[in-house]
């Protein structure tokens, strides 16, 4: 094929980088509204692709700032948590507390232990179960069946899994659930394939069937052009069979933009070949569209939910710079004056009567969040 007019500005990237997919818009005042609705897919196209791309090197760089910030601060709270289970063993093992006082420091350490257990620490999960009344194999136990009756319940139909941790039971309970509604849509598909189709249902299938054979059109012309085994000179067949692979993926993902850009590279593509194609051609390049569109949007959804449960944000928190910087900062002042709290407890409960007045304090007004060592 002839060598033609660019379809793409050359720094355009299949991968969705800061895509300049305006250039394939159609301009003109006496637009068809197949033509408006291709453009206004476009658009979102390169909203979508540029916003999944600013998210990701967000997550990145807060990446770097927490581990920097926040992760050795995080240690050194272990750490200090590891010395005061230490200090009530060894105190614990006196004379000189009451039955009250005993069981208050019981349940501090066995907190501050289990706490450390599911960090990994085996020496704490020895102690945990030293001091408990139950093991922490047990309470495992304990919470895995609870959590499978309230899934069962929710699900309407029992969990045939066998877990030993709720996390174990989420993974397997969640994989059940998906397989579980993919047999219901696959009868859901059965039942109605054997129903009279509608007008509306041909007319889709039909422009799923062009929107696939467009697709398919595309990259065998790709297939055709890359194909590094009929190219001789090393370095242009090594060119081709990195072309061909990304050709491969955005023929599985079914990107059109990314195919269209590879035919740019390729030297396949004319500038008015959109602009001019015929109506249910382009009808079936926008049904292609408006599929990317809602990967896109799910890709970036579950991107966010991945950063805010990543780091441990609220789920209430959008991601972006000010917020995760801001959150951060606020995150990093807690731990401080958390440390601050509880270096002050370590040297004071070495006092035994400041211990024993420590102990009626946190008797007498737990909650879980006001004191770091629980």
């Amino acid at each position: 094929m002839p060598k033609t007019g660019t379809l793409f500005p050359e720094h355009l990237a299949a991968t969705g980088q800061n895509t300049a997919v305006t250039a394939l818009q159609m301009n003109g005042s006496a637009l068809s509204p197949v033509q408006k609705r291709f453009n206004q897919l476009l658009a979102q196209t390169e909203t979508l692709a540029r916003k999944i791309e600013a998210f990701t090197l967000l997550s990145d760089q807060y990446r770097k700032d927490y581990a920097s910030t926040l992760t050795p601060l995080e240690n050194e709270k272990q750490d200090l948590m590891q010395q005061m289970v230490l200090w009530l063993d060894e105190r614990l093992q006196r004379r000189g507390l009451t039955n009250t006082q005993k069981v208050t420091a019981t349940d501090i350490l066995c907190d501050l232990s289990s706490y450390l257990a599911i960090k990994g620490d085996q020496a704490m999960r020895t102690l945990h179960d030293a001091y408990s009344d139950k093991s922490l194999a047990d309470i495992y136990k304990e919470e895995t069946a609870d959590l499978q009756s309230f899934m069962e319940a929710m699900m309407g139909q029992k969990l045939d899994v066998q877990a030993e941790s709720p996390e174990d039971l989420l993974r397997a309970g969640m994989a059940q659930f998906v397989a579980q509604a993919e047999a219901e849509h696959d009868q859901q598909t059965q039942r109605q394939a054997k129903r009279k189709k509608t007008a509306a249902q041909l007319k889709s299938e039909v422009q799923e069937q062009d929107a696939n054979s467009a697709l398919r059109t595309i990259y065998r012309q790709l297939a055709s052009a890359l194909h590094p085994d009929r190219e001789t000179d090393p370095q242009e067949q090594l060119r081709k069979t990195a072309l061909m692979k990304e050709a491969n993926t955005a023929y599985e993902q079914r990107n059109l933009l990314a195919l269209l850009h590879l035919q740019l590279k390729a030297d396949l593509v004319d500038q008015n070949q959109i602009a001019n194609m015929a109506q249910d051609k382009l009808t079936a390049l926008t049904a292609l569209l408006k599929d990317r569109v809602a990967v896109l949007q799910t890709d970036l959804n579950m991107l966010q939910s991945k950063i805010c449960m990543e780091f441990e944000l609220p789920p209430y928190l959008t991601p972006s710079a000010a917020s995760l910087k801001k959150y951060l900062a606020k995150s990093e002042r807690k731990l401080r004056n958390t440390i601050t709290t509880m270096r002050s407890d370590l040297q004071g409960v070495k006092d035994d009567a400041w211990f024993k007045r420590w102990l009626r304090d946190q008797r007498a007004s737990f909650q879980p969040d006001d004191n770091p060592f629980f």
